[in-house]
């Protein structure tokens, strides 16, 4: 998937003068990635991409990776294209699902599951129709699971919680299961206030 360079420079200079802007600190419980992999990420803001792309350009994540959105979403935020992303409906059009597996030969795949914004807190977490089947074509990837968690304390901005998690190809569960159980494990972090297996990216 080619990436614009004008694209990347400009969307780089948007998603960290947002990301300064909104959010005074910003922290992650890193972990060792084994490719190949898929990336599934939980949604809950507009700002989960800036996040996630936090992580890339900073080096935590493949330098292969692309990333599923919206078809609508892709529309209405038209930054997004050029990026390194690709279209996803709902419901997901057989062509989609077609560039998703080609893709996937050269690429590490990222995936938001629930398909929509849903509340951090909400559960059972809704998982689009269809997106176990379409990973699990794919049984000799592990899946790295990057739980997003945002809270407010002190001051008028937000603080941002990531934690990655890696599933090896033959200890994969459900995808509900496992952006639940992680989810609910960096949401305990962060209420405890444990700090010490995350590094603090400002």
């Amino acid at each position: 998937m080619i990436r614009k360079k004008s694209n990347l420079l400009f969307f780089q200079i948007g998603q960290r003068f947002m990301m300064r802007r909104m959010f005074q600190t910003m922290k992650v419980n890193l972990t060792t990635i084994q490719e190949p992999c898929m990336v599934v990420v939980n949604h809950s803001s507009f700002y989960d991409s800036l996040v996630l792309f936090e992580l890339f350009k900073r080096g935590y994540l493949p330098s292969n990776i692309v990333a599923g959105m919206s078809a609508e979403g892709l529309k209405k935020f038209p930054l997004f294209k050029g990026i390194g992303t690709f279209p996803i409906s709902k419901p997901i059009k057989v062509s989609e699902i077609k560039q998703m597996y080609a893709l996937a030969k050269t690429n590490t795949i990222t995936l938001f599951p629930q398909g929509v914004e849903e509340h951090q807190e909400k559960r059972p977490l809704t998982i689009q129709s269809g997106m176990d089947k379409i990973i699990s074509k794919f049984p000799q990837h592990g899946i790295l699971y990057i739980s997003i968690y945002y809270s407010y304390t002190d001051g008028l901005k937000g603080e941002v919680a990531c934690r990655m998690d890696y599933q090896p190809a033959s200890k994969r569960t459900s995808i509900q299961e496992g952006m639940t159980y992680y989810l609910d494990c960096l949401k305990a972090q962060v209420i405890a206030k444990e700090e010490e297996r995350f590094v603090r990216l400002w």
